[in-house]
């Protein structure tokens, strides 16, 4: 195969630092679809992480073992063998510490994503459904979760340690040379910390849509972690008023719980709990749904799940919060409900299963958003210029370069 011609946009050399080589949810499965994109424009791209623990392979994607990337603070064992290749970039995700920051600056710029709420002690970064927090990591936040239920939990007891994490994840963000928000939810979090390098980067879908028959099935989706923040108790609660089957893809603390309601409801024999699935049994779920479902409570920082139906032609309804409003247009290509009102959620998700051809209608609307707003060209197109603008604020912080001597 011919090597794919290098955009002038794209770095020639980048590292990825990321935990595992898996794709484990949406981060690992983003990161996996982003370092293939990068190298088929062109760039050389190696990918390090602690832990392997999917033998996929990416044809132009090196992947690079360091056990020791979050055993140790000594940098030289953690990134001796990814640093030799001399990146001109090197993008962190989900290692938010100062000093790994502070160490790899001395050789190349550094990109830090931000996929969910850094320097939020609370890390969900709301209230109650419905009601997100606006503010920056500070002092401010003590009373927060101690008084507000911010933290969603009574065991105080961490308390002190994450807000300690919080506050190095905000010097972290400040100290890199570009923070990359996927949403303009994001982007606002991100200016409400003081971040003054950022950029948004949109997201693209990392399955590929397949057939299935979807339209003309009863069949409600709910895909992702199985957290009290993600709503499904909502969407359980709802369903008893549904003439629907409920596919519950994801695995989590809550699940045994999630399980007990089910039964309790009465609808146990209607909801099958399908656990963690591979890329295409995955994709056949959204293939063979009627609609997708998103009941959460925290402010989405994107909500990937969202676009991945959308690849395939079906709708969503979802709880109209955090980056949620910005893929789905409420009415057109699917609904939009507050965020933990059952009754509300119930409602949507009825009106559009007694309506296949308004269900097709918004699918293929959700399709024609990917394609305008979220495809992989465009998220390569402002990666690359994320990456440039890292590269020029680095240059500017070393200052000018002093000429060698005669």
């Amino acid at each position: 195969m011919d090597s794919p011609t290098r955009s002038s946009a794209v770095p020639r050399n980048v590292l990825i630092v990321m935990p595992r080589w898996v794709r484990d949810g949406g981060v690992g499965a983003h990161m996996m679809r982003s370092a293939a994109a990068l190298a088929d424009a062109g760039a050389e791209v190696a990918v390090l992480v602690a832990r392997i623990e999917s033998d996929e392979r990416i044809e132009g994607v090196e992947v690079i073992h360091s056990p020791l990337l979050y055993k140790t603070d000594e940098m030289e064992p953690r990134f001796a063998e990814a640093l030799a290749r001399e990146p001109e970039v090197v993008h962190l995700n989900q290692l938010d510490d100062p000093g790994v920051v502070a160490f790899l600056r001395r050789r190349a710029p550094v990109v830090l994503s931000a996929h969910s709420y850094l320097a939020c002690a609370s890390s969900v970064h709301y209230f109650r459904p419905g009601e997100g927090c606006g503010r920056a990591h500070g002092p401010g936040c003590v009373p927060n979760l101690l008084l507000r239920g911010c933290a969603h939990r009574w065991n105080v007891t961490t308390f002190a340690g994450e807000y300690r994490k919080a506050g190095r994840e905000l010097e972290a963000m400040r100290s890199a040379d570009m923070v990359i928000g996927y949403s303009q939810a994001m982007e606002r979090h991100l200016r409400a910390a003081g971040v003054a390098w950022r950029r948004v980067v949109p997201y693209f879908p990392t399955l590929d849509p397949l057939a299935g028959d979807g339209e003309e099935s009863r069949r409600v989706v709910f895909a992702g972690r199985l957290h009290r923040s993600k709503g499904a108790e909502t969407l359980l609660r709802a369903a008893r008023d549904l003439d629907a089957e409920l596919r519950i893809c994801g695995d989590g603390a809550e699940l045994p719980r999630l399980r007990r309601l089910a039964v309790r409801l009465g609808i146990g024999d209607r909801v099958a709990f399908r656990g963690w699935l591979a890329p295409g049994e995955l994709a056949q779920e959204f293939a063979d749904a009627a609609l997708v479902a998103m009941p959460s409570l925290w402010p989405e920082p994107f909500g990937l799940v969202g676009i991945e139906g959308f690849a395939t032609g079906r709708p969503a309804v979802a709880s109209a919060t955090g980056g949620i409003p910005e893929w789905l247009e409420h009415g057109v290509s699917g609904l939009t409900v507050p965020a933990g009102d059952h009754r509300a959620l119930a409602a949507a998700l009825g009106e559009l299963l007694a309506d296949p051809a308004r269900r097709h209608a918004m699918g293929e609307a959700g399709r024609a958003t990917v394609a305008a707003r979220y495809s992989r060209a465009a998220h390569v197109e402002a990666l690359a210029g994320a990456y440039a603008d890292a590269r020029s604020a680095w240059q500017d912080s070393r200052g000018p370069a002093v000429p060698a001597a005669s």
